[in-house]
C-alpha cells in the first residue's frame, strides 16, 4: 500500500461516516438537516487537523485565509450537534480497515496501559479535579487507557475516564472483553496486577505477560511461596476461594495452590458472601511466575499464562522489553501530535480531540510505513521521522499536498534508529493549562 491508498482508503472512512452523520448527531431529527457551509465533514476534518494554535488561527489555516474562512463562534455552534462517539467510530473503523495482522508465534502482542492527560482548567468539571501537592496550581486531569499492537505501532483501543473516576482495571477488562482478536498477548505493567484481571484475560482466551511486585510489598508474590534465588520459573495451579471453613483453611496452608480472597477484595467470578451451607466455590488460575535480570542487580517479577515450552525466560524478557513502545509512543501522541493543546474546556469537546489525537497518531504511522528509506550503507538503520510525518499528515488530510510529494518529502526526512539507549525520567509539577499564550 503506498501513501495514495491510504489516503483515499482514509477519505472513504470519513465520507462513510458523514453518509451515517445522524446516528453521531446529538439531536439527528434536525442537526445538519441543510446545506451548511460548516458541514459534518469539515467539522471532522478540522478536528483532526488541529495543530498546537489557537482555533482562530487553526480555522484560518484550513480555509487557506480565505476571506470565507469560518468563524471560531460559527464552528464551535456546528461542532456542539457532534457527539464525541463519531471519533469513536472513525478510530475503530481506521484499525479495521488498515489492520496488518502481524504476528508473533501466531499471537498479535498487545502492549496496555494508562496515561494522565492534562485538559484545559474547567471549574465546573469536578469530575477531572486534580487535588494539589505544595507545588501544584489546581488543574484538571483525563485518563487515557490505551491499546497498542506493538507490531504494528497503532492503537487499536482506548477507554478515556476523567481523573476521580478512573480505574485502569475496568479499562482492561472492557477492552479486552470488546476485542475480537482471542490469540492476543496481553503486555502489561505492576499497575494492573490482580487475580481479577488475570481471571478476565483467561475467561477471554488471551494470554497476558504482567508484571508484579516483589514478596514483601503485598503483592500477588507475598501469597506466594517463591524460591530463594535470583532467576526462576515456577508453574502455579491456584485455586480461589471466598470460603474460609474447617474445610478450606487445611487446604489454604499450601500457599501455591490455594488461595483466600476476602470479600472486600474485587473478584467477579466468585460470589462475593456466602450463605452458611453454601457449597465451596473455586475459581482456577494457571500460570507461571517468571523472576528475570534485566540489568545489573536488577530484577524484574513476572506472571504469565503462556507455556513455557514455547516461551521460554528469554522469550518472556524480550517480549516484556517490547512494552516500553507504549510509553514512548504516550510522548509523541502529547509533544508531537498536540494532545496537550486543546481547543475547548468542554469534556465532550476534549474527548473529540483525544480521539482525533489517536486517530492522527494511528495514521502517521500507516503513511510513514508507506515510505521506503533509500537502502544505503550508515552505520545505523534510519526510519522516517514522526514529527515531520505529523504535519505531512495532517496536510494531506486537508489535500495542501499530493501523496506523491508527500513521499518525496518523507524520503528526505529520516532519523536513526539507536537503539538500547535509555534516560532516566524526570517528573515535573503541573500546572493549569490556560487559553492564553499559545502559540500563533
Amino acid at each position: 500500500m503506498n501513501t495514495k491508498d491510504v489516503v483515499s482508503k482514509f477519505d472513504s472512512l470519513i465520507n462513510r461516516l458523514e453518509q451515517s452523520k445522524e446516528k453521531f448527531s446529538i439531536h439527528p431529527e434536525k442537526d445538519f438537516s441543510r446545506n451548511r457551509k460548516i458541514s459534518f465533514g469539515f467539522i471532522v476534518r478540522s478536528i483532526l487537523s488541529f495543530g498546537g494554535s489557537t482555533l482562530t488561527n487553526e480555522l484560518l489555516r484550513m480555509g487557506k485565509y480565505s476571506p470565507d474562512s469560518p468563524s471560531p463562534s460559527a464552528f464551535i455552534q456546528q461542532r456542539s450537534k457532534i457527539s464525541h462517539t463519531a471519533f469513536t467510530k472513525l478510530f475503530h473503523m481506521g484499525n479495521l480497515a488498515f489492520d496488518q495482522d502481524l504476528r508473533y508465534k501466531g499471537y498479535r502482542l498487545m502492549a496496555v496501559d494508562g496515561s494522565h492527560v492534562q485538559v484545559p482548567n474547567n471549574p465546573d468539571d469536578p469530575d477531572s479535579y486534580v487535588k494539589c501537592t505544595e507545588n501544584e496550581r489546581p488543574h484538571n486531569e483525563f485518563h487515557l487507557n490505551a491499546m497498542m499492537d506493538i507490531l504494528q505501532g497503532i492503537y487499536t483501543d482506548a477507554v478515556i475516564q476523567k481523573y476521580r473516576t478512573q480505574n485502569e482495571d475496568r479499562a482492561l477488562i472492557e477492552m479486552a472483553e470488546r476485542s475480537q482478536n482471542a490469540d492476543s498477548i496481553a503486555i502489561c505493567d505492576r499497575g494492573y496486577e490482580s487475580y481479577n484481571n488475570m481471571a478476565h484475560l483467561q475467561i477471554c482466551g488471551w494470554k497476558y505477560i504482567m508484571r508484579i511486585k516483589e514478596p514483601g510489598r503485598y503483592g500477588i508474590a507475598s501469597g506466594l511461596q517463591l524460591p530463594d534465588c535470583d532467576e526462576y520459573d515456577l508453574p502455579i495451579h491456584l485455586s480461589l476461594t471466598r470460603r474460609k471453613n474447617r474445610e478450606t483453611k487445611e487446604l489454604l496452608k499450601d500457599r501455591n495452590r490455594y488461595r483466600y480472597i476476602p470479600g472486600s477484595v474485587g473478584f467477579d467470578y466468585l460470589p462475593s458472601k456466602n450463605k452458611h451451607g453454601d457449597p465451596v466455590c473455586f475459581f482456577t488460575l494457571d500460570f507461571r511466575v517468571v523472576r528475570i535480570q534485566t540489568g545489573d542487580g536488577l530484577y524484574e517479577l513476572l506472571v504469565t499464562n503462556l507455556p513455557a515450552s514455547d516461551f521460554p525466560t528469554e522469550e518472556l524478557r524480550k517480549l516484556y522489553a517490547l512494552r516500553w513502545g507504549i510509553e514512548t509512543s504516550f510522548r509523541d501522541l502529547k509533544y508531537i501530535v498536540g494532545m496537550l493543546k486543546f481547543h475547548s474546556r468542554k469534556s465532550d469537546f476534549v474527548t473529540q480531540e483525544i480521539y482525533a489525537n489517536l486517530i492522527m497518531y494511528n495514521l502517521t504511522q500507516i503513511i510513514a510505513g508507506c515510505v521506503q528509506v533509500p537502502s544505503k550503507k550508515r552505520k545505523y538503520e534510519y526510519k522516517v521521522r514522526f514529527s515531520a510525518t505529523v504535519n505531512i499528515a495532517r496536510s494531506l488530510l486537508l489535500k495542501d499536498v499530493s501523496p506523491p510529494d508527500a513521499e518525496t518529502l518523507l524520503r528526505r526526512m529520516i532519523t536513526p534508529v539507536r537503539p538500547n539507549r535509555s534516560y532516566s525520567r524526570k517528573p515535573r509539577t503541573k500546572a493549569r493549562i490556560q487559553f492564553v499564550y499559545r502559540i500563533s
